[in-house]
């Protein structure tokens, strides 16, 4: 009995010892295996990157856009001034032809000037975006200047805020294809903001350009999508959370205290429309009465909002506390995607247009006139508004 016991241990220690030699086997193998799946991926990692890099540079590389040089317009009593947004480098640029027509002193891309971010937030499909877009701009042989700005799509996420991880290289590379010279004093500082002053028949056109993407807060999210409202957002509560971010806040201060006859501003985003659940100042509700705010505080009348984004255009007004005139024109494809059926709008004059369109701005300086106006592909007016001065 003893025997037959001993004969048992010995072979259960035999099967324990093969088996532990199938599991060191085992090991070796899973261990060569994940060795060489690293080897992989570092191999994959720092040749992307150096491919994305290659990509970058043929993106910024060319020089091709009209020089930003207004001297022309000093003594002329006119000056026109065309935008648009959400400009996708995959579809036709057949809209170009129609703003050539108007002939334009100056063009404002004001947001989704490609379509290049990614779920993941990475930038390689920027990049390509970019090149891409850089090659349309060659063909469309533009010869008027073009000064722009950005919102989510060239951001590098979708509805992006201030949270987005690779905001400072996505900055570098918007500045660097639209050619923005190194003293460009958005070249030093967080957010692509910024003024312009046109001197014109001895009078002085200001255009502020807004960043709504850097330093932007959290948005509030819907917890429904309702019929007549569908949209993604609500207005948020939380006071904390910024649309500009205080530095940005100090330094529209400092432009709105500044004597002007005529002033626009730049926002990617919708200012005064309400009545949708997408994004828009409204979203942050206290961002944008500190807004308007300030223009009581300096008795701004008549200011003149240009946005975009939306997918559809639309004229918008409103009347502050103190009593001074806002309006908005909203300008949005230049050729992307389109989406029928009207929304909410308060404060709309009009309904909207859903169709391919762009905005082009008049300002007579002898008569203190300026005329907004929404234009089809087809070179058609498409809704107005005009804005006296001094009356």
């Amino acid at each position: 009995m003893l025997a037959i016991l001993a004969n048992f241990r010995i072979r259960d220690e035999k099967i324990a010892f093969l088996n532990s030699e199938i599991l060191k086997n085992e090991m070796i193998i899973i261990f060569k295996i994940l060795k060489h799946a690293l080897l992989l991926y570092l191999m994959f990692f720092f040749y992307g990157c150096k491919i994305d890099n290659e990509i970058v540079e043929k993106a910024i590389s060319e020089k091709i856009f009209s020089p930003r040089n207004y001297d022309h317009i000093n003594d002329q009593p006119v000056i026109k001034i065309g935008f648009g947004s959400c400009l996708d480098q995959e579809k036709k640029m057949g809209i170009f032809e129609s703003i050539k027509l108007t002939k334009p002193d100056m063009f404002l891309m004001i947001g989704d000037n490609v379509y290049g971010d990614a779920r993941d937030g990475e930038l390689r499909k920027m990049a390509v975006a970019y090149r891409t877009q850089k090659a349309n701009f060659r063909s469309l042989a533009l010869n008027f200047p073009i000064e722009s700005i950005w919102d989510d799509h060239d951001y590098g996420v979708n509805d992006g805020g201030s949270n987005y991880r690779h905001k400072e290289i996505a900055e570098k590379m918007f500045l660097d294809f639209w050619e923005i010279p190194p003293n460009d004093v958005r070249r030093s500082r967080a957010g692509l903001y910024r003024d312009q002053l046109l001197k014109i028949n001895n009078k002085t056109v200001q255009i502020i350009y807004l960043d709504t993407r850097f330093h932007r807060g959290k948005l509030a999210l819907s917890d429904k999508k309702s019929v007549s409202d569908k949209g993604k957002y609500i207005a948020s509560k939380d006071k904390t959370q910024t649309m500009l971010g205080e530095n940005q806040w100090g330094w529209l201060k400092e432009k709105l205290s500044i004597v002007v006859d005529f002033r626009l501003i730049v926002s990617s985003i919708q200012f005064l429309a309400i009545g949708h659940g997408w994004e828009c100042w409204q979203m942050l509700p206290h961002e944008r009465l500190r807004m308007m705010d300030l223009f009581d505080k300096y008795n701004l009348d008549n200011i003149v909002f240009l946005t975009g984004d939306r997918h559809r255009a639309g004229i918008y007004q409103f009347i502050t506390k103190d009593g001074n005139k806002i309006h908005e024109i909203t300008s949005s494809p230049l050729n992307a995607s389109t989406f029928p059926g009207e929304e909410n709008g308060p404060l709309r004059i009009g309904t909207t247009y859903t169709d391919i369109n762009f905005g082009l701005i008049t300002i007579n300086t002898s008569k203190n006139i300026l005329r907004g106006e929404l234009i089809n592909n087809s070179g058609e007016i498409i809704n107005s508004i005009k804005v006296e001065y001094g009356h």
